[in-house]
């Protein structure tokens, strides 16, 4: 059953690992204004979490220079990092928020619906973290996504974490040393192994994210080290996309930040099978709601 679109403000919210962003409309689908916050994955840190999303909404009302008091009367549709995981949504059910009402579904599967406008389809994301989808007949299927710690693979987060360890064993004296290595000890400042450690064991994987472009660099300079962490990621990042593809039956779209980036190195089946993005992910959690894909969770 759809939703009426009663309320004054309807506000969609894309939650990532690195940042959140926010975009204000009215009833009529126009946008009045946006804004951007931090981290947004309610898995790893849940108040973190709630606190961009209120940043992000506050900063998208200022921006349309509409008064803060009326933060009450918006519906807010978000997609979140983690939103997957029943701990981390059970506990954002409990948020005392200021908006009317507030839903949420997860980051991919906003993503998704915008994408290709609630119709079948795949995405592929590529940005701190990594996942591919498939929408087919409403019921979405994620392959990935399980999180910098177990998976990600690919990722903007992932290859930095992968040229780290490299760079930490050749340190230690047991790999060859190279350009890589080099690049990672000049963006850390150090040419020590300790001292990258103690800079980076209680690292957000963001951080680990920052160096994913000068590996993306080393790469496409032929650096071999470089090249082979990133042909290993884009190869598992075919793979997954390549069966969200076949359960969907529809077309293929990319998001995240280094999407762009790390399209050249996917497989040419895959890189054939990529269309242009409908809607974004916020205008995406909108129309979900509006269509009855989100329940009334708080």
């Amino acid at each position: 059953m759809k939703h009426k679109t009663s309320s004054l403000y309807y506000v969609g919210v894309d939650g990532g690992g690195t940042k959140c962003r926010a975009e204000l409309y009215n009833p009529q689908g126009d946008l009045l204004g946006s804004g951007v916050a931090g981290s947004a994955n309610i898995a790893r840190q849940g108040n973190t979490a709630e606190q961009s999303i209120l940043t992000a909404v506050s900063k998208a009302f200022e921006a349309a220079t509409i008064d803060q008091q009326h933060l009450g009367d918006a519906v807010v549709c978000a997609g979140l990092a983690g939103a997957n995981l029943p701990s981390a949504a059970a506990a954002l059910k409990q948020w005392r928020h200021p908006f009317q009402t507030f839903h949420f579904t997860s980051d991919l599967h906003t993503a998704l619906y915008g994408a290709h406008a609630g119709q079948n389809g795949a995405v592929l994301v590529m940005g701190t973290g990594s996942c591919a989808a498939a929408l087919t007949d409403g019921k979405l299927t994620q392959l990935g996504g399980h999180g910098f710690l177990l998976g990600d693979k690919g990722s903007g987060a992932w290859l930095g974490k992968q040229a780290i360890m490299y760079s930490l064993e050749a340190l230690d004296g047991v790999v060859p040393h190279g350009p890589l290595v080099e690049a990672v000890c000049n963006h850390y400042h150090s040419q020590s192994a300790t001292d990258i450690v103690d800079r980076l064991i209680q690292a957000n994987p963001g951080v680990f994210g920052e160096i994913c472009p000068i590996i993306l660099k080393l790469a496409s300079d032929d650096d071999p080290t470089a090249r082979a962490l990133v042909e290993r990621g884009s190869a598992y990042l075919s793979a997954i996309a390549r069966k969200a593809l076949r359960l969907s039956g529809g077309n293929l779209v990319i998001a995240g930040g280094v999407a762009t980036a790390m399209t050249p190195w996917l497989d040419d089946d895959i890189r054939s099978a990529l269309r242009p993005t409908q809607f974004g992910p916020e205008w995406g959690a909108i129309l979900l709601y509006q269509n009855g894909g989100l329940g009334d969770l708080s």
